[in-house]
């Protein structure tokens, strides 16, 4: 499973960099999370967890947003996060900006955002991490400071031994712990620079602990490290990193980012061709097309729609919007092969992804960085696919897509 949510809600200033974090900022972050918190508290009882980690990264990304690049936030958090050693998957992410006076209007939109959570979302999370960057510029004899706002809300269901920061060709390191209740059988996997995907071997005992051994090869490039667990809903993304193999010296790309965005000379990232479908039939067509092409580049065979199982795919991706919750096992169908076979629809392997985010193509993007759902999607085993898209938007017009790949092995004739 796979879950991403942006929430863009100010204009970006171009401006030059501020010196120091200020009393002012660090006074508004504490409140921020102290609002937050309590937000979650009254919500359903959840008390989150600050990390000094978790805010040191979106202290970044603010000041990255500040630079006036817009980038993939969900890859370059991913960067930041594993920089640090942090592996809280797919984060709900929040940014804005606004002058210093005007920051409770900033504090007012992330909590309306919160508030149109449905509980079963909120109640995942446990750890926020909170972020504010300023940025000055001077306009004529005036000096106009703005201040951007990132909040991070993850979810740590898995305690880990450290990662190499650093690691070297050929590298071999042991990687081992927990997943916490309600999870079990934990699964550990890497996708390597060449896009195949290994399932690491699991040494541990315990049912809910592994140990393995991570072995880099000598290709440089980013290794994506996964760690899934399974609960009565079905199987979900606990952890994941990248980590990146580099040649002595050379620094990371997130590096090269943060050092761009500081110095002005960062250059965002191309817009997209055209905007997102809007309506449900053509975001059902573009993600069936992405499909193939993730297949096509990988050099297996593409997959052939198959109406009944995307009408199944489709009904799956509705519940889950209408009943507020995201996973495999639905209260209401059961799991997939029990939807498959109301369905009357056979089978020798079928298999899922899902996946939540603001269009389709950020949601197949992440599915794609995701190596369990990456091997789903390009299993050569795999012949026939259904998808199912359903929209969700909110009281300020700013859409959600909840996504469903199914994919099958039909029986022979």
């Amino acid at each position: 499973m796979a879950f991403f949510l942006g929430v863009f809600v100010a204009l970006a200033v171009l401006a030059a960099p501020s010196s120091a974090r200020s009393d002012a900022t660090r006074t508004a972050e504490s409140g921020l999370v102290a609002s937050v918190r309590s937000h979650a508290i009254s919500r359903c009882g959840c008390a989150l967890q600050g990390d000094p980690e978790l805010n040191a990264a979106a202290r970044e990304y603010s000041e990255i947003v500040a630079s006036g690049a817009a980038l993939d936030a969900h890859g370059v958090l991913r960067q930041s996060l594993s920089a640090r050693g942090v592996l809280d998957p797919f984060p709900y992410v929040f940014y804005g900006s606004a002058p210093p006076e005007r920051f409770g209007e900033v504090e007012e939109r992330l909590l309306a955002q919160l508030a149109r959570l449905p509980e079963a979302e909120i109640r995942l999370y446990t750890h926020v991490g909170i972020g504010i960057h300023a940025r000055t510029r001077r306009r004529f004899l005036t000096r106009q400071v703005e201040w951007y706002v990132t909040v991070l809300l993850t979810q740590r269901a898995v305690s880990y031994s450290p990662l190499p920061r650093d690691p070297r060709p050929g590298e071999r390191f042991l990687f081992e712990g927990e997943v916490h209740a309600p999870f079990r059988e934990p699964q550990v996997l890497l996708t390597r620079p060449d896009g195949n995907t290994d399932v690491l071997d699991n040494f541990a005992v315990e049912p809910r602990r592994f140990r393995t051994y991570v072995c880099f090869g000598t290709q440089p490039g980013n290794y994506q490290l996964e760690i899934m667990g399974r609960y009565d809903m079905g199987p979900r993304v606990l952890g994941l990193a990248s980590l990146n193999l580099r040649q002595p010296g050379e620094p990371s790309h997130y590096d090269v980012l943060l050092t761009a965005a500081r110095s002005g000379t960062l250059v965002a990232s191309a817009p997209r061709a055209a905007p997102p479908p809007a309506s449900v039939a053509d975001a059902t067509a573009l993600l069936f097309e992405l499909v193939n092409r993730d297949r096509r580049r990988a050099g297996v065979p593409v997959l052939v729609e198959y109406a009944p199982l995307s009408a199944v795919a489709r009904s799956h991706s509705e519940d889950m919007r209408d009943r507020g919750f995201f996973a495999h096992v639905s209260p209401r169908t059961g799991r997939l092969v029990e939807r498959a076979e109301s369905a009357g629809i056979a089978y020798v392997r079928i298999g899922e992804n899902i996946a939540v985010g603001q269009n389709v193509r950020e949601a197949q993007e992440a599915l794609m960085r995701s190596p369990g759902h990456r091997m789903n999607l390009l299993d050569p085993e795999f012949t026939h696919l259904g998808v199912g898209i359903a929209f969700e938007t909110d009281a300020q017009g700013r859409q959600r897509v909840f996504v469903t790949e199914n994919f099958l092995v039909p029986p022979s004739d």
